[in-house]
């Protein structure tokens, strides 16, 4: 059975049910696609939050229950510390003359 892509976003943001949850959670531990996707899915999240394309729903979630654990935090510190330097870096090319 294949799993979309919006309930691995789902499980990530803890609006599945306790009973899907587990389930999805059985699959993803035996199926090392699916562990992939999840982990894919997730790094999109993260950049999704950091540069606010998620709903207003979907940002009070992931404050509430994604940015829960010190992992998980440090990841999305390091995704704006990520999207700080990409940002420095097309400011300072954009402003370069062009000769």
């Amino acid at each position: 059975m294949s799993v979309k892509d919006e309930i691995i976003k789902r499980y990530l943001l803890n609006t599945l049910s306790e009973a899907d949850g587990r389930q999805f959670e059985e699959q993803y531990f035996e199926d090392d696609d699916l562990y992939q996707r999840l982990q894919v899915i997730e790094e999109e999240l993260i950049t999704d939050y950091v540069y606010d394309r998620l709903t207003a729903s979907e940002r009070r979630l992931f404050n509430e229950h994604y940015s829960t654990t010190p992992e998980r935090r440090r990841r999305v510190e390091m995704a704006r510390k990520w999207k700080s330097i990409t940002s420095d870096s097309r400011r300072k090319h954009a402003t370069k003359p062009i000769s």
